[in-house]
């Protein structure tokens, strides 16, 4: 789909959405502005997550919340599984107000604004703890103001896919060399493409609604994704080798249109900040119970897991140290150096 289509297809959800909440409301008069409370407001989100998994969960509790506060009167329409486009046409359009709001990992909002790809440098982050320091500190904070300046979308909170690892179905990936040849599905984001291009793969940027089908096909012998959507996704059942390299924390934007988020009352985007601050708390602690159940599941169903040894990950985080050279002017060496000494 280019962009023309994503757009017109934007706009035919819009009429459809604004024609149904007319018909809904006050017998289908006229309504009054939002600002009386007399309209009830319908905000379409986008991710492209599948329903087990504890984003999209997270998104419908959002939805709740929000509804509960205000009596009824702004409601959340959640599509899932890339409904509205990928999470690069969805970002796009939250920027040109076809889309309301969106859950979109860093590496597709850096896109649109490049000092974003932070948050996917390859071993920035001791732990999950020091990312979660670093986003919703003072280092997240500036980043999605200025994100906001530049592009009218504004960030509410991070969620979380947890640590990304690396599945094939190929051979089982200790060390570097063992990932020459191999072809990985990367995000298609140019930071994705030069990470794994450092350590000898070919890379296939491709969206991730249709990699289930290429890892089937094999036109990919593997990709690299959080142990949760490793699961939810299925990819478990077309791999048999997961590598815990945990290289990149996949940090997921939760965002809205600076034009919808403006035209809310001041209660409204209160209701709406201290949701989507619950859910990303709630969601966070989930998905940590979730990646040990489903790592064991995985194990059971015969998934060969390897954990790499303390030496073996100092290859990995050797290799990729030339991402960080490439990209340090780009994001701002002040920023990186920031994220490092973060408190945790």
């Amino acid at each position: 789909m280019n962009r023309k289509d994503f757009m017109l297809l934007g706009a035919c959800f819009l009429a459809v959405d604004l024609l149904l909440g007319v018909a809904g409301c006050s017998g289908g008069k006229n309504d009054k502005t939002a600002s009386t409370g007399n309209q009830v407001i319908t905000l379409r989100l986008s991710h492209a997550y599948d329903e087990k998994q504890p984003l999209h969960q997270a998104t419908v509790k959002f939805a709740e919340i929000v509804s509960q506060k205000t009596d009824g009167k702004v409601q959340i329409k959640i599509y899932p599984n890339s409904t509205l486009g990928t999470p690069r046409e969805a970002t796009e359009g939250v920027k040109l107000g076809t889309v309301d709001m969106a859950l979109i990992p860093t590496t597709n909002a850096a896109v649109f604004y490049n000092k974003l790809d932070l948050f996917y440098l390859p071993f920035l982050f001791v732990n999950k703890e020091h990312a979660y320091a670093v986003s919703d500190g003072a280092v997240g904070n500036k980043l999605y103001e200025d994100f906001r300046q530049k592009t009218g979308i504004r960030t509410l909170v991070m969620l979380e896919s947890g640590f990304r690892q690396i599945t094939n179905s190929k051979k089982p990936i200790h060390a570097v060399n063992d990932m020459s040849g191999v072809k990985l599905r990367v995000t298609d984001s140019p930071i994705n493409v030069d990470t794994f291009n450092s350590l000898g793969v070919i890379s296939c940027p491709m969206a991730i609604s249709e990699l289930f089908t290429a890892l089937q096909q094999g036109t990919v012998d593997g990709q690299d994704n959080p142990i949760v959507n490793v699961y939810t996704f299925g990819y478990y059942k077309v791999q048999k080798y997961l590598t815990l390299t945990r290289h990149q924390w996949a940090g997921i934007m939760m965002f809205i249109s600076d034009k919808q988020w403006n035209k809310l009352t001041p209660e409204y985007q209160k209701i709406l900040q201290a949701a989507a601050t619950e859910v990303a708390a709630w969601e966070r602690k989930e998905i940590n119970q979730k990646e040990k159940e489903y790592l064991d599941v995985m194990k059971k169903e015969g998934m060969k897991v390897i954990e790499l040894t303390p030496a073996e990950r100092k290859q990995f985080q050797d290799k990729m140290q030339a991402v960080w050279v490439k990209y340090q002017d780009n994001i701002g060496k002040d920023i990186i150096e920031a994220a490092v000494k973060t408190k945790y």
